[in-house]
């Protein structure tokens, strides 16, 4: 479904590839976590996947049609496949819970009913149920900045949930949590995912919640893919040579 053919990224006034020479691709019902230290390329990684970052040589092909190639109505259709969640939420603080799950819509909607906010009740009612799908229990018409961070990524992926996506990216979407809740929400990613049966890629620093919930794991080093396998291949030796212990 997804497929990086010899993927390179270099970053204007750079000489060093942010990630070079990448072959890698992805099907239906995989859940994959991208492991890697801080700098290994792997936000650049999963920005490639959507179009957000355009590589500098190689493609990433969706079904066998290079983004680069695509029209512009063939990648908005690509973006509204894919659920984004974020490290740090990408939520607007001093707006509701439903609105901002709504904003999730704005991809199926014209440009003036975005502006002015114009959603239906069905469009309502689907973000009502995004909201019971992650078990959020706050008044959707709660302000997002007065939610908990845990709270707050909930909201983030029911915002995904309503864009009906195929593919769910993640980039470092428990980082910022304590421990307890980050292995709650790799949880209801995971159920998510399982219901869905989506292509789902995420970053994440914690090997543990890696080894836990991935059907396979890859892991970036200096721009580079050092790993590919299932997440009982990836053993002590390989933890020390990615993470230089």
């Amino acid at each position: 479904m997804i497929k990086f053919e010899n993927v390179s990224v270099l970053y204007p006034g750079t000489t060093k590839p942010a990630i070079q020479n990448v072959n890698v691709s992805f099907q239906k019902g995989e859940f994959v976590c991208v492991l890697g230290k801080s700098g290994a390329g792997k936000s650049t990684f999963i920005r490639c996947i959507n179009g957000l970052q355009p590589v500098t040589e190689g493609s990433v092909k969706w079904d066998d049609k290079s983004l680069s190639e695509m029209t512009h109505k063939e990648n908005l259709e690509v973006r509204r496949k894919t659920g984004m969640i974020f490290q740090h939420f990408n939520l607007i603080p001093r707006m509701s819970v439903v609105q901002n799950i709504l904003t999730g819509l704005f991809g199926y909607k014209k440009s003036y009913e975005n502006l002015l906010g114009l959603f239906n009740s069905s469009d309502r009612m689907t973000a009502i149920e995004a909201i019971n799908q992650v078990e959020l229990t706050v008044e959707p018409t709660r302000r997002v900045e007065k939610l908990s961070g845990g709270q707050k990524q909930r909201v983030a992926i029911a915002r995904a949930l309503v864009q009906n996506p195929k593919v769910f990216l993640g980039d470092e979407p428990v980082a910022s949590l304590d421990p307890g809740t980050a292995e709650r929400i790799f949880y209801l990613l995971k159920e998510t995912h399982n219901k869905r049966n989506l292509v789902s890629i995420i970053n994440v620093h914690d090997v543990v919640l890696a080894k836990k919930f991935a059907t396979r794991i890859i892991a970036l080093k200096e721009g580079k893919l050092v790993f590919d396998g299932i997440p009982e291949e990836f053993d002590e030796k390989m933890f020390a040579e990615i993470y230089n212990y």
